[in-house]
C-alpha cells in the first residue's frame, strides 16, 4: 500500500470496542430520558461520577460501559474503518432490555473528496449490530425509546419464579439495596424474547460465545435483578444471568452444566457472581434429581470465583476432616457424590484443603507425601503430553506444574 495511502487509511480507523457504548438507561419521564440520551455523554466512561451527575440532572440515569470483545459482530480485529469521531450506542431500557441502537461520527471517509487513486469506503456497522439485536426489542425511533424507557421503569417486572433475595449496602446512602434472582425456562414465550434480548450481552462479555438454542426446554436461566424503589413503586435494573443446560446422567438423574455465566461490568466485584452461584450449587445440592454440578469452559475469572465458593462452603461443612494424604479415589467419589461438585473440582477443592493444614516447615514428611500425591494427579492427567519426553524432562515438567498449582492454591486460599 502507498505510504501517502495507509497513512490516511489509518487517520479513518476506530477501535471498535472503544466506538461501542452500552447503555442501560432508566427514567421516571420521557423529557428526562430524551435530555440524558441527547447530552453528549464524555467518551471516557471512567468519569462515572460526572456523567451520573449530569444524568440525574436529566431526569434519568444512564450508566455507560464499553464491550470486552466486538469480534463476533466486527470482525476479529475489532476495528472499524471510514470514521472520524464514531461512537456507537446501544442503549438498553434497564429492566425489560428494550433496544435503541444508533451510530454517531463527526465525518465519514465516503463523504469526503480525495486525491487519493482509489475510493475509500467506509465499514458498514449498522448491519452487522442488527443482525444479532432482537428486531422484537429495536425502538425505531429514540422518542419511542424513551417512552419504552419511561413505562418500563415503572410497569417492568421480571419475568420467571422469584427464588432469591439478598441486599448489598450502598456506598451512597449507607442503606441495603435489594437484589433478586429469578428462575425462568422456554416454556414461555415472553421469555425466549426477554432471552434473545440478553444474548447479545453474551457475545460482547464472554469470550467464544454463541446463542443457544431457545427451543430446548432442558435449558434454565437465572436472572438477577437490582430492585430500587422509585417513588413507591419498584424499578428493576438487570444485573448479570446464567444460562444452564440439564444433561442425562445415567441412570435416571440429570447433570446440570453452567453454560454462560454472566454480571454485567458495573456490577461486578460487588459480589453478585458469588451470590448467584451459590443459589444455583444450594439448589443443585437439594435436588435429588441432580447428580452434581459442571462448567462448561469456564473463564479464569469464573474459576476462582467458583474455588473460593466452594472452599468456604466445605470448610464450613468439616469436609476435610480426617483426611489425609494419599487420598483414596473411594473418598474422592464418595466426596464428589455427598457435596455433588464435578470431579475435577472436587479434586482441586481436596488438594488445596490438605494444603491449607500443612505446615511445611514442621510436617516436611507429609509436604513430601502431599506433592507426591499431586504430581500422580498432574502425571495422569498429561500422559499424552509427556509421553514423548525422556524421564529427566518428565520430572522437570512434572515439578514445574506442580509449583504453579500450589502458587495458585496458595493464591485461592489466601483470598478465603
Amino acid at each position: 500500500m502507498d505510504a501517502n495511502l495507509a497513512a490516511t487509511a489509518s487517520q479513518w480507523a476506530a477501535e471498535a470496542n472503544s466506538a461501542v457504548f452500552v447503555q442501560l438507561v432508566s427514567g421516571e419521564t420521557v423529557e428526562g430520558v430524551l435530555r440524558a440520551l441527547d447530552t453528549d455523554l464524555s467518551q471516557d466512561v471512567d468519569e462515572e461520577d460526572e456523567n451520573e451527575e449530569e444524568e440525574e440532572e436529566g431526569g434519568a440515569d444512564v450508566i455507560q460501559f464499553h464491550p470486552a470483545f466486538t469480534y463476533p459482530i466486527y470482525g476479529e480485529h475489532e476495528r472499524i474503518f471510514g470514521y472520524k469521531g464514531l461512537r456507537i450506542n446501544l442503549s438498553y431500557a434497564a429492566g425489560s432490555l428494550a433496544t435503541y441502537f444508533e451510530v454517531k461520527y463527526q465525518k465519514r471517509v465516503d463523504q469526503m473528496e480525495t486525491s487519493l487513486p482509489v475510493q475509500l469506503r467506509a465499514d458498514d456497522v449498522d448491519t452487522p449490530m442488527r443482525k444479532v439485536l432482537s428486531p422484537a426489542a429495536l425502538c425505531a425511533t429514540k422518542t419511542e425509546f424513551a417512552k419504552r424507557v419511561a413505562r418500563d421503569t415503572h410497569e417492568f417486572r421480571p419475568l420467571g419464579r422469584k427464588v432469591h433475595e439478598y441486599t448489598r449496602d450502598s456506598e451512597e446512602s449507607g442503606e441495603g439495596t435489594v437484589y433478586e434472582i429469578y428462575e425462568s425456562d422456554f416454556v414461555s414465550g415472553e421469555f425466549r424474547e426477554y432471552h434473545r434480548r440478553m444474548q447479545t450481552l453474551v457475545l460482547l462479555y464472554i469470550e467464544g460465545a454463541q446463542f443457544i438454542d431457545d427451543s430446548d426446554d432442558r435449558w434454565r436461566v437465572f436472572t438477577v435483578f437490582e430492585r430500587l424503589v422509585i417513588g413507591g413503586i419498584a424499578s428493576y435494573t438487570l444485573v448479570g444471568f446464567c444460562t444452564m443446560y440439564q444433561f442425562f446422567s445415567w441412570p435416571d438423574r440429570k447433570r446440570p452444566r453452567i453454560s454462560q455465566f454472566l454480571v454485567l461490568p458495573p456490577f461486578q466485584g460487588q459480589g453478585h457472581g458469588s451470590e448467584l452461584y451459590r443459589y444455583i450449587y444450594q439448589a443443585v445440592l437439594r435436588n435429588a434429581e441432580y447428580a452434581d454440578l459442571t462448567v462448561e469452559d469456564p473463564s479464569e475469572a469464573f474459576d476462582d470465583m467458583r474455588d473460593r465458593n466452594d472452599m468456604r462452603y466445605l470448610i464450613q461443612q468439616d469436609a476435610f476432616s480426617g483426611l489425609d494424604v494419599p487420598v483414596a479415589p473411594a473418598v474422592l467419589r464418595e466426596m464428589q457424590e455427598r457435596f455433588k461438585i464435578s470431579k475435577r473440582q472436587i479434586t482441586r477443592c481436596v488438594e488445596m484443603g490438605l494444603l491449607r493444614s500443612l505446615d511445611k516447615t514442621r510436617q516436611k514428611d507429609k509436604y513430601q507425601q502431599y506433592c507426591l500425591f499431586v504430581k500422580r494427579r498432574i502425571f495422569a492427567q498429561n500422559t499424552d503430553l509427556l509421553a514423548g519426553l525422556d524421564e529427566a524432562e518428565k520430572k522437570k515438567k512434572i515439578a514445574e506444574s506442580f509449583a504453579a498449582v500450589e502458587d495458585d492454591y496458595h493464591r485461592i486460599l489466601s483470598l478465603l
